[in-house]
């Protein structure tokens, strides 16, 4: 296939659209060019964890790169060869370590032999997954498609210095598997895991507490809670309601905030569970934009209830269309939509 070019401006015209197309470049073998990068943020342009997560595979996999510095609304990448399996990377700030994850973990899944892979930078910050969201939530429905990797966190990194560390391994992944969880589902049991750094203990307890309160007050039954202090370069905070197992990949998080009380966090992260499991789903909204357009990849059909079309599935879905010859489809049903995606 020739080079693929890419508007970044596509839906939202956010980082996600170069994270997947870098994903889908290196498991195609094809050469990218992307223009207007992150067209529909303020500022646009590359940030540190777009320029981390480009630098990762281009090391990793011999590519050319160009282009990548912050700011920078261009890039073109030419993967080569995979040359390295352990590779470590400090991004020297608090950019977001679970972005960086989001863009390398199928790579190098998918590349024929996996990846070890230590990185520096933020744990828990603004406009991404907090890493217990990625760890408890996503990697178990990374899990479901065929994608194996550990992630463990030595130390937690918040807004502004970072400091975060976080150790991956990441397993070779032979084939997507195809996933078809289209049927609606209760949930009832739901656990709740908070945390803060460099604050103190009061605040992940208080965040655990309202979590739970409104848990209980939707009808769920939290079976398992767990409050945490730990050590960080910064002061802040996580908090993480989630329910996982038998076809289910449910999570709602939300980070502390200066001036917002902790029991408004555990709020917010409680609803945004509940919002997503009264719908009956399997996956929540943030795994479906993660693994949905993967299942291009599967040898057959797909067919997944997620709780809405959000416009980062959708910009997925187009994205895996240009690198395949994928079709997908989107029906509403009940209070969620069925999407199916044809290899």
């Amino acid at each position: 296939m020739n080079e693929v070019r890419i508007d970044g401006s596509l839906g939202e015209g956010g980082g996600q659209v170069l994270r997947l197309a870098a994903a889908f470049s290196v498991i195609h073998h094809v050469p990218i060019h992307v223009n207007n990068i992150r067209a529909g943020r303020s500022p646009p342009g590359l940030k540190r964890q777009h320029v981390s997560a480009m630098n990762v595979l281009s090391r990793v996999f011999d590519a050319e790169l160009t282009g990548a510095v912050e700011g920078s609304s261009e890039i073109s990448f030419a993967p080569g060869r995979n040359v390295l399996d352990h590779l470590s990377i400090d991004t020297g700030t608090a950019a977001s370590i679970t972005l960086v994850l989001q863009a390398v973990v199928p790579a190098a899944a998918l590349s024929g032999t996996g990846l070890s892979l230590e990185i520096a930078g933020g744990t828990d910050v603004p406009w991404s997954p907090t890493f217990d969201y990625f760890d408890l939530v996503a990697r178990e429905a990374y899990k479901e498609i065929g994608i194996e990797f550990e992630i463990v966190s030595g130390r937690r990194g918040y807004y502004p210095r970072g400091g975060g560390r976080v150790s991956a391994s990441i397993k070779r992944c032979a084939s997507i598997r195809a996933c078809n969880v289209d049927g609606t589902r209760s949930i009832t049991d739901v656990a709740v895991v908070s945390r803060c750094g460099a604050l103190p203990r009061h605040v992940a307890e208080r965040q655990l507490s309202s979590a739970v309160s409104a848990l209980e007050s939707a009808g769920l039954r939290v079976t398992d809670e767990e409050s945490l202090e730990e050590e960080s370069d910064s002061p802040g905070s996580s908090v993480l309601a989630y329910a996982v197992g038998k076809g289910a990949y449910l999570g709602g998080d939300a980070i502390g905030e200066r001036g917002k009380p902790a029991e408004e966090i555990g709020r917010g992260a409680a609803g945004r569970l509940v919002q997503d499991a009264m719908t009956g789903t399997s996956f929540d909204a943030n795994v479906s934009d993660m693994v949905i357009p993967l299942l291009s990849l599967a040898t057959e059909a797909s067919k997944v209830r997620v709780p809405r079309l959000t416009t980062h599935l959708e910009t997925g879905l187009r994205l895996s269309s240009m690198f395949s010859s994928c079709r997908y489809r989107v029906e509403a049903s009940g209070a969620g939509s069925v999407v199916s995606v044809l290899p």
